[in-house]
């Protein structure tokens, strides 16, 4: 089966979408699927395409213009995306977030040309639903022949909102390298009395606070901040705490001088990290916190969950879909919740040792190999659905 996964962004640019649609194409095409990348981000700055090109095997089309800050706009959304379509895809998997300049005229086209469509939504609409809703008066969007999927029930509730009923909305994942993001053997010293290989996560007498995530509003950085801080108070003082914060984006400058402000020298910024750098990170630390009200999965929580970290975030965010409180982690209602998970990981010992050695032994079932297999079910339903 030819797949054509269309999306505004991908690699160079490296987010979550980007991340994921590269994921699962790389995954499709071990598996002997064929997928194609459809996007809208240049190549490089000054080239906006390349001839021919590939990523590890997976054709890529970048229906490209080469604009400042490499902006994903194209200006092909007619007969030559159309086109292209056409001749490379049994089905199309387009991949949208809140704001897709690309990708949503692309599922009109993809529609209106005949093709089977799976259509991914990796965001969580939340009070945006009623616009969306609105837009279906002039294009019958909730009509169309499509597969609505979303990455997490969170993100599933408002597009269940905006299509009124008329249509279903299924889960479709995100998934992740589960080998790549398993913690290092065990030491023989450390291997607990059952034999499984569980360890402490005890290697210091200081408590290490990690959190991965892009510096923006919508991810909270500044809030995580005063979440810190408040959580040092509720720890008692003879138990050392750092923090490093993984990342970077538009507030990392306000970040960095809040910071200076108020003497939190405790915690670092270490900007953007790449896979490698932060399985070092992971190594050093002891807990994982996800302040994000708006998160639709939580890419990085789940690969520090699978590292072994107990996991801190909020319940109502699609961390849900993968953290059971006090399994896998601690899930709570708010910020103050937050504060205090974080005062009590970081003095009940047995409590973290606990999460640390359940999240290290027992894998969470998001591999690749999954992912695919029920990307392939939504493929056959969308072509049934078509056909219909």
């Amino acid at each position: 089966m030819r797949v054509a996964h269309v999306s505004d962004c991908y690699l160079p640019r490296t987010g979550g979408i980007e991340l994921q649609v590269r994921g699962l194409s790389q995954a499709q095409f071990a598996a002997g699927v064929s997928p194609s990348i459809i996007t809208a981000t240049p190549a490089a700055r000054g080239k906006p395409t390349i001839k021919d090109e590939t990523d590890d095997g997976v054709p890529i089309h970048r229906l490209a213009l080469d604009l400042p800050g490499g902006l994903p706009i194209s200006p092909y959304l007619g007969s030559r995306l159309r086109n292209l379509l056409v001749d490379t895809a049994d089905v199309v998997h387009v991949h949208g977030g809140l704001v897709s300049v690309f990708a949503w005229p692309a599922l009109r086209t993809a529609v209106f040309a005949g093709l089977p469509v799976v259509v991914s939504v990796h965001s969580v609409w939340g009070g945006w639903s009623g616009s969306f809703s609105a837009a279906h008066a002039i294009s019958g969007w909730r009509n169309w022949p499509v597969v609505w999927t979303t990455v997490s029930e969170v993100a599933a509730r408002p597009l269940r909102d905006a299509l009124g009923g008329k249509q279903d909305v299924r889960v479709l994942h995100n998934g992740i390298d589960l080998a790549g993001w398993q913690p290092p053997a065990v030491e023989a010293s450390a291997v607990g009395v059952d034999g499984t290989g569980s360890a402490s996560s005890d290697h210091s007498d200081t408590v290490t606070i990690v959190s991965v995530a892009r510096l923006a509003v919508r991810k909270r950085g500044m809030a995580l901040i005063d979440i810190l801080e408040r959580a040092r108070l509720a720890i008692p003082q003879h138990r050392k705490v750092s923090a490093i914060l993984i990342g970077d984006g538009p507030d990392r400058g306000r970040i960095e001088r809040a910071l200076a402000k108020r003497n939190m020298s405790w915690v670092t910024c270490v900007g953007w990290q790449d896979h490698h750098q932060i399985r070092e990170h992971y190594a050093g630390a002891d807990i994982f916190i996800s302040p994000s009200r708006l998160e639709s999965f939580g890419i990085a929580a789940l690969e520090a969950r699978t590292f072994g970290l107990p996991i801190v975030a909020l319940a109502s965010s699609g961390v849900n879909e993968f953290i059971t409180d006090r399994v896998e982690g601690r899930l709570v209602a708010d910020d103050d919740g937050l504060v205090a998970a974080l005062s009590e990981l970081a003095t009940d010992d047995a409590l973290r040792k606990q999460i640390t050695d359940h999240n290290r032994t027992v894998k969470p079932p998001f591999g690749w190999d999954a992912i695919v297999g029920k990307a392939n079910t939504f493929y056959d339903d969308a072509v049934d659905l078509r056909k219909g």
